[in-house]
């Protein structure tokens, strides 16, 4: 005749084996320095439709003096993209940092874009999609 004792079968052995590998991974990490946390993606920007758009030219006004015309709206936003051939991002940089502070003085909310692009461009829309206030 078999007996079978309750308690000591191979499952028992598995769970107790399972438990402790459980708490000495869980001890490993409470003592790690820095938790390795996911990276997301970087998006690009969303930009809504512009309601108007200035380019800088001849016979054109400044940046500043175009702002002066437009209606004004807490809802709208000035995008300011620059765009750049190749890898060097300076000058389109420096000119959209101008336009940056020509918009700040004139009290509009701003955002820079500068991408690589098949040609060099310098513009700024007017949008309507500010973030609402404290949200960026």
């Amino acid at each position: 005749m078999m007996q079978l004792r309750a308690g000591v079968g191979w499952q028992y052995a598995m769970t107790d084996l399972s438990l402790i590998l459980f708490l000495v991974a869980a001890s490993g990490l409470s003592h790690s320095k820095t938790a390795a946390r996911p990276v997301a993606p970087a998006a690009p920007p969303l930009v809504a439709d512009p309601v108007a758009v200035w380019r800088p030219g001849a016979g054109m006004p400044s940046l500043a003096a175009w702002l002066a015309t437009q209606p004004r709206d807490p809802r709208q936003r000035l995008t300011v993209i620059a765009r750049f051939v190749g890898s060097d991002s300076t000058s389109a940089s420096a000119q959209a940092a101008a336009l940056l502070g020509s918009a700040q003085q004139a009290g509009w909310p701003v955002r820079i874009v500068v991408e690589p692009a098949p040609a060099d461009d310098l513009s700024a829309a007017l949008t309507w999609d500010a973030a609402p206030e404290g949200v960026l």
